[in-house]
């Protein structure tokens, strides 16, 4: 008899993916895609809450599904999280849909390609509203714009109860400048993001959609100023997505004695960069007997971590 794991085994596969079982989660890979999912018959919101923990430096996607059913709080929670929950109804789609497609001997639509799909349909010069971020702006054009925090004190609290035994829990606000980019990749493909340039530390990375902007929080807070200008934060967006599209239209291939670079050559203009000007990301800062650790507001992403016993693991530092 199969069981969940089985099932969602066979789904990752059925998507190209390599499946493999760590500590209880199936981890699927596919070219630069990867994600985790949690296969549960119950849904247990501390077993949610420790998936949620196990995988905040997790860069890929990050599925739950459960034949149980969830309530209100425990989706809300795993929303704000960043991650996706797939209940009976979606895991039946995705069974059916893998099923049909062995008979039909095509792939049909699935759920898995919603949830990896950075990709935006080929459009006229503006992109359409769907490959655009969902951000609420501001109503007073003089307030500051500020990330709308997700990841409340008791999360963090939470979050950080093993290892740091978190006892001092401080919330700043970090300078971003954004950019909202839409790569023309050729073949009708574009690839559309948001460049995000921290501007204590002129990191820069990309921003996932659906984050929201607010005038001001009721969390009591600290700001950071920024420590680059404008023209700055520019040049170094515009020198990440020049990387970004080089990468898409680029292939290296290595024949042993030699390797061949081939260049797909982009229809049109290659790149689109809008300015979508300074925001402020909240972010924990986290202090306790074990360490500290920096964990992102918004999503609740681990952003850094040091550990008193000398361990450390990072993806973006503040200074």
């Amino acid at each position: 008899m199969l069981t969940l794991k089985d099932y969602l085994t066979q789904i990752l596969q059925s998507r190209d993916f390599r499946v493999e079982e760590r500590d209880g989660y199936l981890y699927g890979t596919r070219e630069d895609v990867s994600v985790v999912i949690l296969a549960t018959g119950d849904m247990i919101e501390d077993d949610v809450r420790d998936f949620v923990r196990n995988t905040v430096s997790f860069s890929g996607r990050k599925i739950v599904a459960s034949l149980g059913k969830a309530d209100e709080s425990v989706q809300t929670y795993l929303q704000r999280s960043g991650v996706h929950y797939w209940g009976r109804e979606e895991i039946e789609h995705e069974i059916g849909s893998m099923q049909l497609s062995s008979v039909a001997e095509r792939k049909g639509s699935s759920l898995i390609d919603d949830v990896v799909s950075d990709e935006t349909p080929q459009t006229p010069a503006e992109p359409h509203e769907q490959s655009v971020p969902v951000i609420i702006e501001s109503a007073d054009e003089q307030a500051e714009r500020i990330v709308k925090p997700n990841f409340g004190l008791e999360d963090v609290k939470y979050l950080a109860r093993h290892e740091i035994q978190g006892n001092r829990f401080d919330l700043e606000l970090v300078p971003h400048y954004l950019f909202h980019y839409v790569l023309n990749l050729g073949d009708g493909k574009q690839k559309a993001g948001i460049a995000a340039v921290n501007a204590l530390t002129s990191h820069v990375e990309t921003w996932r959609w659906g984050f929201e902007l607010v005038d001001s929080i009721d969390v009591p807070h600290s700001k950071r100023e920024p420590k680059i200008d404008y023209e700055k934060a520019l040049q170094l967006a515009q020198d990440m997505v020049t990387k970004e599209h080089k990468s898409h239209t680029e292939t290296v291939k290595d024949f042993g004695h030699s390797e061949i670079i081939e260049r797909k050559k982009p229809e049109g203009e290659p790149i689109s960069l809008e300015p979508k000007g300074l925001v402020y990301l909240p972010v924990w800062c986290v202090e306790g007997p074990g360490g500290a650790m920096i964990v992102n507001s918004s999503s609740g992403k681990l952003i850094s971590e040091h550990l008193r016993s000398g361990k450390q693991q990072a993806e973006t530092r503040l200074d």
